[in-house]
């Protein structure tokens, strides 16, 4: 699909991190598109965040969600149409459900995924960006 048709950026867990904490990780390209298009994160995100920080990996700031927001990154929940894309994305090439389940958003809201994650990246989607570009 031409890029013209996707209606934004979708930011994977990691790239809300760089992002908020280390802004320099990300690649000229991407800050250049992150700039110029309506930018999302996904719920699942936030899920994500807020686990590793229970689990003491992540100190995660509960009001980050909150100033993305302020910051102009719209909040994109997982929803049925996310669901029915879910079972699209194979568990033995990405293990890890979360991932899936952002692929799966972006994939449901026709949106462009900015990661970094290298199991992503691997699955060569027109719709997956490496965000360190």
């Amino acid at each position: 699909m031409a890029s013209w048709m996707y209606k934004g950026y979708l930011l994977d867990t990691q790239v809300l991190v760089w992002l908020e904490h280390f802004p320099e990780r990300i690649g000229k390209n991407s800050i250049h598109l992150i700039e110029r298009r309506q930018v999302y994160f996904s719920s699942i995100s936030v899920a994500e965040l807020s686990f590793k920080g229970s689990l003491g990996k992540y100190p995660f700031n509960p009001d980050s969600p909150r100033a993305w927001n302020e910051a102009g990154i719209k909040t994109l929940n997982f929803d049925t149409g996310a669901g029915f894309a879910f079972p699209r994305f194979s568990a033995s090439q990405v293990p890890d459900p979360m991932d899936r389940q952002i692929m799966a958003t972006a994939a449901a809201n026709n949106l462009i995924l900015l990661t970094s994650d290298r199991k992503i990246l691997a699955q060569n989607f027109d719709w997956v960006l490496d965000a360190t570009t």
